[in-house]
Order: C-alpha cells, then sequence, then structure tokens
C-alpha cells in the first residue's frame, strides 16, 4: 500500500510536469491574436515576458472581479510586490489589454479593470484551453472523466479551504 507521503511526492512530480508542459495547455500559438497580444507586450519593453504566467492570472482575476481592484488589492491577491504588480500592469496596459480608472468615489484612488481587447484576449486563451483539454480528456472513459472532475474538484475546495 502507497503511504500518503509517497503520494505527495508522485503528486508533486505530476504537478512540476504539468507546470513543464503548461505552454502547450495555455499558449495558442497558432492563433493570430494571440501572437499579435504577446509580440505587442514583448515590444513595451515594461514587461519581462518571464512574468507571462502572471499575465493570465491578472486577466483572470479582473475577469472576475466584481469592483475593479486598486494596484494594492491587485498585488495582495498575486503575492507580489506592488513595485512587480506595477511593472506588469504597465506592459498589459501598454498591450491595451488592461485600463486604469478613477474610482468614483474617491478620486486619488485609481483601479485597474480589463479592456475590450483584454476581455476578447482572455476568450480566445480560455477557449484554447477548452479545446486542449476537451482533446485530453477524450482519452478517459466517460466515468473515469467524471472522477477525474470530482477528484480534482475535492482537492481544489481543500485548497481554498486553507486560503
Amino acid at each position: 500500500m502507497t503511504t500518503t507521503q509517497e503520494i505527495a511526492d508522485q503528486f508533486v512530480e505530476l504537478l512540476e510536469g504539468f507546470a513543464h508542459l503548461r505552454p502547450k495547455l495555455i499558449t495558442p500559438d497558432h492563433t493570430l491574436h494571440f501572437k499579435q497580444q504577446m509580440e505587442s507586450l514583448k515590444k513595451s519593453g515594461v514587461v519581462n515576458f518571464e512574468d507571462r504566467p502572471l499575465f493570465f492570472r491578472i486577466l483572470i482575476l479582473l475577469s472576475h472581479s466584481k469592483t475593479p481592484p486598486t494596484m494594492g488589492d491587485l498585488s495582495g491577491e498575486l503575492g507580489i510586490p506592488l513595485s512587480s504588480t506595477t511593472r506588469i500592469v504597465d506592459g498589459l496596459v501598454n498591450a491595451n489589454l488592461l485600463e486604469r480608472i478613477n474610482d468614483p468615489l474617491d478620486r486619488r484612488v485609481v483601479r485597474i479593470q480589463i479592456s475590450e481587447l483584454g476581455k476578447q484576449f482572455s476568450q480566445t486563451v480560455t477557449e484554447h484551453i477548452k479545446q486542449r483539454v476537451t482533446s485530453l480528456l477524450n482519452t478517459f472513459s466517460p466515468s473515469e472523466q467524471e472522477q477525474l472532475l470530482q477528484l480534482a474538484t475535492k482537492l481544489y475546495k481543500s485548497m481554498e479551504a486553507e486560503k
């Protein structure tokens, strides 16, 4: 029988493997629109290309945010320094994926929201991920797909509860 520690070790190896494969899951290189946006980000000079995983996290956070966050809010949510958040947001603003807006209640406060182009970009990436996951899930039987979803959901809820 495998111990919980051995399972955890194998799971970490699996996550590392997923991290290595991540570009194949989330980067629709064949999509012209995606390539154009990534080139715009590179040319902006404000953003390091290594920050790319944070681009998607920011777009996802802003897409699901009821109220546009401040830079401090966004920095806290990402768990990175405010200076890094500002640098990355500057690049995304220059690429027209994000917009800075004034707070209607306090003109001293600036908030960040996803632009229309950012929404389109995010939808392009999300659609690619859905297509890719669908393709990968086709190697599983319907019952295995259900079981995988249930177990992944249980793991997510467990992680969320620790937050």
